[in-house]
């Protein structure tokens, strides 16, 4: 069948209507089949927002399938989140197969540090090169799990990793034996690798779409097109991997690696008298002084209780770096001389490692340029990082990303600002992107309400607010008897508004008491829990059903006003004669908000209420910017009663008095 009857799949009585029970026709999924089988044909690109319940997933692999297989070409579909990688290969492939009534080739690829070396494990147990006994038996455990898994993937591994042991174990290019490896038939990667080259669809995510694009390399094999989902974090991936980094802590555990100051690491395998084992002591030691010595200069750029900050002049790296790269030559001259030919390629690898830490160590003693910026970060644990990012990414996703394939599809259910495309145009570099919006098909005013707290201090009193918002999501709470997740734009706005609220009744889940997998667990069983949570967890979960009936937004999701990027954005839309509040801060949080606002409602039968407890977005200058980017049909109430109403059995739109539509308040 021609790849541009794609959209035919989704008719009212096609493939999907008679494979799927209850199958519900959704014209804005046919239309969104249509113009990506036109792109893929046409070899053009396009930009659509397609709303939550759209089913953009089957929506693009549909016609990607078709393509493919009738042009003998290979798609690459990126996320941003390995939980949508995740859910394409294990729920919408094997749909997609059934609708199209023949297998699909389709593999999943990650990065080769996230797949279990059965040889490196082995090397390590039969060497005793742990670090301590829990890594020794953690080992044991490893062994019989590589016996049972098919995918080696290690973040699969059921128990929890001694830390730095999974960068010991995973595969490495510079290490592997290829063919001369024993395990080589039944590597986990090289399996994985001859699935990606096979496969018409090969399922990836921005991470390592951005490792191979940026770094010329073969990671991937080559494919003809790209389908870029959850588009709306590309800038994010971007800058990552177009920036630089280089973290204190990153090189410690380097150097323990190979030579650890209390006496671990690869030099353990050399006889203690040796000059090899004396050398890479004597450098490693060097080495170890220099960047400690560094780092102490770098800690004065950050005041006492300041996370980031930004700095502009060159910074004394060279030595530090010069040191690094001594080890590396050291490690590059000895290693040969090995008898170990395994010993040999760790040592390689390693020296590897510290000469990319050297190069990105160098790059912080030149003065910042023109169109990037330099900062230093402590962490919560106090390690300090330097980093660096480029102010635009536009340029470099061109060249890098939509020239190096025929056709290119960018998606996500956020990627207009009030119904416009013009910003996101602007920071992926669109302009010549064909761009379409397509509206969820779900009934938001039967199964919504938007509930404003307008009588509230505003955020930026922060302690005023903090109580008098206890005080709304108390009263939310118990209207909503649970049910609920409450966001906000900071850990300290989240930890003190936690500390006041009074915990009866329902399980009071916090974002860092355990992992976020296990929170978000927690919250789905335990349907009258109450999550508190920030960050991550604005964007990319899904909790369909009762479990989430309520979603509490506490502050507009504006970035941070100390963000070493931002102010470096708007310090150069200020030198252009632009706002950098209307031109980058303001769209940025819209998209952000309706990202937490697409939390809410998963599936054509949930029900619920989002509370913004920011009087702003009705009463600001900027306030018809958030309200003009919701879903159409969502009323608004700024009575709390009317969640009690809403909430109350079988209760009819009709009987909550005060809604208004969102025109009333625009």
């Amino acid at each position: 069948m021609p790849e541009t009857h794609a959209e035919s799949y989704f008719l009212p009585d096609g493939r999907l209507s008679q494979i799927l029970p209850g199958y519900e026709h959704r014209p804005q999924q046919q239309e969104m089949a249509l113009r990506v089988a036109r792109t893929l044909t046409g070899h053009t690109r396009l930009a659509i927002e397609a709303g939550t319940g759209v089913g953009k997933s089957l929506a693009y692999l549909v016609p990607a399938a078709l393509w493919a297989k009738e042009n003998h070409k290979r798609v690459v579909v990126s996320t941003y989140t390995r939980l949508l990688q995740t859910q394409l290969v294990s729920q919408d492939v094997p749909l997609l197969s059934k609708v199209l009534d023949e297998p699909v080739r389709a593999s999943v690829a990650f990065g080769q540090e996230n797949y279990l070396c059965r040889f490196r494990l082995e090397n390590q147990v039969a060497r005793g090169l742990f670090d301590s006994l829990a890594e020794a038996k953690a080992a044991d455990k490893l062994f019989d799990w590589a016996n049972k898994t098919d995918t080696g993937i290690i973040l699969d591994y059921p128990h929890a990793l001694p830390p730095g042991l999974s960068s010991r174990i995973c595969r490495d290019s510079s290490m592997c034996r290829r063919e001369k490896c024993q395990y080589c038939k039944s590597c986990f990667y090289h399996r994985a690798r001859q699935s990606w080259e096979h496969s018409s669809i090969l399922i990836v995510n921005h991470s390592l779409l951005f490792a191979d694009l940026a770094t010329e390399s073969d990671l991937l094999p080559e494919s003809d097109a790209v389908i870029l989902d959850e588009a709306h974090r590309i800038e994010d991936a971007a800058i990552r991997h177009f920036g630089n980094q280089a973290s204190e802590h990153a090189l410690a555990v380097l150097l323990d690696r190979l030579a650890s100051s209390h006496g671990g690491g690869l030099v353990q395998a050399l006889g203690p008298r040796s000059a090899a084992r004396r050398s890479i002591q004597t450098e490693a030691s060097a080495a170890r002084t220099e960047i400690d010595r560094f780092f102490r200069t770098v800690d004065p750029l950050l005041a006492p209780d300041a996370l980031r900050s930004r700095f502009r002049t060159p910074l004394d790296s060279s030595t530090s770096a010069a040191a690094i790269s001594r080890l590396a030559k050291a490690l590059d001259e000895i290693a040969p001389e090995l008898d170990d030919e395994v010993l040999c390629a760790e040592m390689t690898g390693v020296a590897r490692r510290l000469n990319q830490a050297a190069l990105a160590l160098e790059g912080f003693s030149v003065a910042e340029p023109d169109g990037a910026v330099h900062w230093a970060e402590r962490s919560s644990q106090g390690r300090l990082s330097l980093l660096a990012a480029p102010l635009d990414v536009a340029p470099l996703l061109r060249v890098a990303v939509y020239d190096h394939y025929l056709s290119t599809v960018l998606t996500s259910a956020t990627l207009t600002v009030a119904g416009s495309f013009s910003f996101l145009s602007g920071r992926l570099g669109l302009d010549d992107f064909e761009t379409q919006s397509l509206d969820s098909p779900f009934d938001y005013e039967t199964q919504s309400l938007l509930y404003v707290a307008d009588h509230l201090p505003p955020p930026t009193q922060s302690g005023e607010f903090n109580r008098a918002a206890t005080d709304v999501i108390t009263a939310i709470i118990k209207a909503s008897m649970g049910r609920a997740l409450v966001l906000f734009t900071s850990y300290d706005s989240m930890n003190a508004v936690f500390a006041l609220m009074p915990k009866t009744d329902y399980n009071y889940l916090l974002q860092g008491d355990t992992s976020p997998a296990k929170l978000l667990e927690d919250f789905r069983q335990d349907t009258h829990s109450v999550l508190f949570a920030t960050q991550s967890f604005w964007q990319g979960i899904d909790v369909p059903g009762e479990a989430l009936s309520c979603l509490i937004i506490c502050r507009l999701p504006f970035e941070v006003p100390d963000d070493p990027r931002l102010t470096a954005i708007a310090e150069k839309l200020r030198a252009e004669g632009i706002s950098p509040f209307t031109a980058y801060q303001l769209p940025t949080a819209v998209l952000r908000f309706r990202q937490g606002f697409g939390r809410l409602i998963r599936t054509a039968t949930d029900r619920g209420v989002v509370c913004v407890l920011d009087r702003r977005i009705l009463a600001g200058n900027y306030s018809h910017s958030f309200l003009k980017s919701l879903p159409k049909g969502v009323r608004v109430t700024t009575k709390v009663a009317d969640i009690n109403r809403f909430f109350a059995p079988a209760n009819p739109p009709s009987a909550i008095e005060n809604r208004k539509s969102l025109e009333e308040f625009t």
